[in-house]
């Protein structure tokens, strides 16, 4: 039971917190909602810690800011005060307060220093701010804290990517990829890395063509970050061919690369 629930005043409170807490890292959005609609029926709605969990749902379902007035009346002395400090991050990020989330952050450091948490809360603040190396420090904190979550390890990469770093990113993201194949994020996320160093992705028994296309315009963006232009239209143009249905972003990524090989198809020619 996580230390932060194991005092709850009754057993079935506790359990259900528990349960909730369980749902919600899962995302299990519709059975963490059925049970926080159940738990606060039974008259539990003041506990602090299922207002935490009801503010965290909120966030999970894109309702930030009704989630931040449940956050600020939360008591700062209860003992999941860095993840209330988290969890106000991420709202504020949400809503575009990233001023706030700074104030915040900048605050709460000390109290919160060895919380992993608290560093995942800086590194997507770092992002949102395009800090790209800072994001990978705070990040390398959470990791060190919390060496076993692969969440964690999945924003590290990103903000490797973010920062450039494709080679320790690949790294990172074939490891989560062998132990989790299902992700679909994951595996994403190593398309665009691959991109980035001028692989191209082969297509796995289990995509069907409009996961395969997702993964071919991840790698092609890959590789136009790493200004692989000819690498980049090819794979978008091979994306536009296997998709199911009309996808104008799509098409609007590959006139943007395709405009810019002609560009310089026009420049060498001259």
């Amino acid at each position: 039971m996580p230390v932060e629930f194991a005092d709850a005043p009754t057993a079935p409170l506790a359990d259900g917190l528990v349960a909730l807490d369980q749902a919600l890292a899962g995302g299990r959005l519709v059975e963490a909602k059925d049970l926080l609609d159940r738990l606060e029926a039974e008259g539990t709605d003041r506990d602090p810690r299922l207002t935490l969990l009801r503010a965290e749902w909120l966030i999970a379902v894109g309702r930030a800011a009704d989630a931040l007035p449940l956050l600020a009346v939360i008591d700062s002395k209860v003992t999941m005060r860095c993840r209330v400090v988290a969890a106000t991050t991420m709202a504020l990020l949400d809503t575009a307060a990233l001023d706030d989330a700074d104030l915040l952050l900048a605050r709460e450091e000390q109290p919160c220093s060895g919380e992993p948490v608290y560093w995942r809360g800086l590194g997507r603040l770092h992002l949102a701010r395009t800090r790209p190396a800072e994001a990978v420090a705070a990040l390398r904190r959470a990791t060190a804290l919390e060496p076993a979550n692969d969440e964690v390890q999945g924003e590290l990469a990103v903000a490797l990517l973010a920062l450039g770093d494709a080679g320790d990113a690949v790294q990172l993201l074939a490891a989560l990829t062998r132990r989790d194949p299902a992700r679909a994020d994951i595996r994403i996320n190593l398309d665009y890395a691959h991109g980035m160093l001028g692989q191209r992705p082969s297509r796995a028994v289990g995509d069907d063509d409009m996961f395969w296309s997702r993964r071919l315009q991840y790698a092609g963006l890959g590789a136009r970050r790493a200004d692989r232009v000819r690498l980049a239209e090819a794979m978008l143009g091979q994306a536009i061919l296997v998709r199911p249905r009309h996808d104008a972003e799509l098409w609007r990524q590959y006139d943007e690369i395709n405009g810019i090989n002609a560009k310089r198809s026009t420049l060498v020619s001259n």
